[in-house]
């Protein structure tokens, strides 16, 4: 069984130095870029949460990619080029659980084309929660405020997500699908199950 991008994180980071992890920490709560982490969701947080944390936050190929950004800021470049190698280990694009969810499979996917757009129909017609979708999205910064307030504004759910799929979604390229994916399976699971053939 091939090691995940998950067990890969947690081993970098259960072999760190207190101090380091300690640094770790600090400097992933400092960075600017969007999504940002919160001190209070860290302080604590031991190897095994803290991946889960940075995998929910950034999708897992986006947390590899902050992890190799930290580690690197925290001058621990012999560990980040540990990540590095995996990442090239995986070929061009790290799988992500979203990711992994759009592979092939018995009856959602189409080539080349990613599980939420292959089902967009279905997702418009079927999706139950789009307010708190919204809300996700805006916090995870796929969507801005101004977009948020239009998209809510439709009378009808299948018009929101219509619009939400015809704009945000359409623009932010794979990695913000594979976040909105992964916000769908948590808020709409058998919807995305039954879509998946599960």
């Amino acid at each position: 069984m091939s090691k995940t991008v998950g067990d890969t994180l947690i081993g970098v980071l259960d072999d760190l130095e207190e101090a380091e992890l300690k640094r770790f920490k600090r400097k992933l709560c400092d960075r600017k870029q969007e999504p940002k982490v919160r001190k209070g969701n860290v302080e604590k947080a031991d190897p095994v949460d803290l991946v889960d944390l940075l995998t929910r936050t950034f999708t897992e190929d986006g947390a590899l990619n902050v992890a190799i950004e930290v580690l690197g800021a925290i001058n621990c470049q012999n560990v980040a080029e540990e990540l590095i190698e995996f990442k090239k280990s995986q070929g061009s694009c790290v799988t992500s659980g979203a990711a992994m969810a759009s592979a092939p499979g018995p009856k959602n996917m189409i080539k080349d084309k990613h599980f939420v757009d292959h089902h967009r129909t279905a997702l418009i017609d079927r999706v139950t929660h789009v307010e708190p979708i919204l809300d996700r999205l805006l916090e995870r910064g796929i969507i801005t405020t101004n977009t948020y307030s239009e998209v809510r504004a439709g009378k009808k759910k299948q018009k929101r997500m219509r619009e939400l799929f015809d704009g945000p979604v359409k623009a932010c390229g794979p990695k913000g699908k594979d976040i909105f994916l992964d916000i769908l399976m948590d808020l709409e699971p058998w919807l995305i199950s039954d879509l998946k053939g599960e």
